[in-house]
């Protein structure tokens, strides 16, 4: 497709056998917006991947444009952009277009919030629900978790990866700039309007504070919102530990909601 920085690949999987009033899901991958590829949104562990089936779900997800080669806001027009497209094709693949979400994890996740504030302000597509997956929402690293989960304490993704991240996405001493809250959502001061949201982190992992801020916002907005923090979890438990008691209840948790709410 045709996106505000040239071409867009997009990969669009959908059930084997369409039944009609399918719920459409943009799924945004993780990597910090600074690594990863559109596979891995829906093969990365987090579970996507079987809501096609079990859910009838579409999925769209897009190869967006990753810092530093393109700073923000390039990842977030693609991501934006991607929505807009597959909002336009929505009857062709017998979408409900009231059953229209958008999701991430890490920086995915962020992507996913910046994407719903947008869409709420341009008032151009009315979002059902975003998912996010210990998203990344803060570039100042002002947390209490921030502090605590620094290298060598912080598993996958420490303080120190988020900072060398966020330099990459807004250049340094972006921390006392005016950032638009579409890049870094906790920054944004107003959070009513937003869809029904689900907001799951690790206990133990550099996003935690910022991550259960947000959900609070949300609440104190009138927003809809479902929040786990779970017990021993790193960034990323879910993918790198499988198998574990902890990751199997966070992505069965996850798809539990996603039923509630389509009911």
């Amino acid at each position: 497709m045709d996106g505000p920085g040239g071409s867009i690949d997009v990969t669009v999987l959908k059930p084997a056998q369409l039944l009609g009033n399918s719920p459409l899901y943009l799924a945004i991958h993780s990597g910090g917006m600074i690594i990863g590829d559109r596979f891995g949104a829906i093969n990365g562990g987090y579970d996507e991947y079987s809501w096609i089936k079990e859910h009838n779900m579409i999925i769209v997800t897009p190869e967006y444009r990753l810092a530093p080669e393109h700073p923000a806001p390039a990842g977030l027009d693609d991501c934006y952009a991607t929505l807009e497209w597959a909002v336009e094709q929505a009857e062709e693949w017998g979408v409900n277009k009231d059953r229209i979400m958008v999701g991430g994890a890490s920086g995915g996740g962020g992507l996913a919030a910046g994407v719903a504030l947008m869409a709420r302000d341009r008032g151009e597509i009315d979002l059902f629900a975003q998912c996010l997956i210990y998203p990344m929402l803060d570039d100042r690293n002002i947390t209490a978790s921030s502090q605590q989960f620094a290298e060598p304490h912080g598993r996958i993704w420490p303080r120190e990866s988020n900072e060398f991240a966020w330099n990459a996405l807004l250049g340094e001493g972006h921390e006392e700039k005016d950032i638009s809250p579409y890049i870094a959502p906790a920054r944004a001061t107003d959070l009513a309007g937003l869809p029904t949201t689900y907001i799951d982190v690790g206990s133990a992992e550099v996003f935690r504070d910022e991550d259960i801020k947000y959900a609070l916002g949300l609440l104190e907005a009138g927003v809809q919102t479902e929040l786990h923090v779970w017990r021993g979890g790193y960034h990323g438990y879910d993918v790198f530990g499988g198998a574990a008691p902890v990751s199997l209840e966070t992505t069965a948790t996850r798809s539990n909601w996603m039923q509630r709410i389509l009911a």
